[in-house]
């Protein structure tokens, strides 16, 4: 049960952490989550950045754009290898792409 709480508080904090950035949990369980943007629909230049760096992640086994939902998929070793602040560090990547672009976006209109 204790499990179960920590991970709720932890999806908590993730939450609050990127919905600075439009960016939701839809889904999450170890080994798998599904994530959420309107910035993300048909072919989005951030995913086009963000899908490589992650992939280049060593835990992460597999990254899934849907383009007609804006969500991407990730999945990773769902080992106890994987710990909170792994994953903390996958969501900044998730974060500074998706910022990098958007103001590199902004700036050329």
């Amino acid at each position: 049960m204790l499990t179960k709480v920590k991970q709720a508080l932890f999806l908590k904090k993730l939450d609050k952490m990127l919905s600075n950035y439009h960016i939701k949990i839809m889904h999450y369980i170890p080994g798998r989550v599904r994530l959420s943007s309107p910035y993300w629909t048909g072919n989005s230049k951030i995913i086009d950045h963000l899908k490589p760096l992650l992939e280049l992640e060593r835990k992460i086994l597999s990254v899934n754009h849907t383009k007609e939902t804006g969500t991407l998929l990730v999945e990773y070793d769902p080992t106890p290898d994987v710990d909170e602040k792994q994953i903390e560090q996958w969501f900044d990547i998730v974060q500074r792409v998706h910022n990098d672009v958007i103001k590199k976006e902004v700036a050329r209109k």
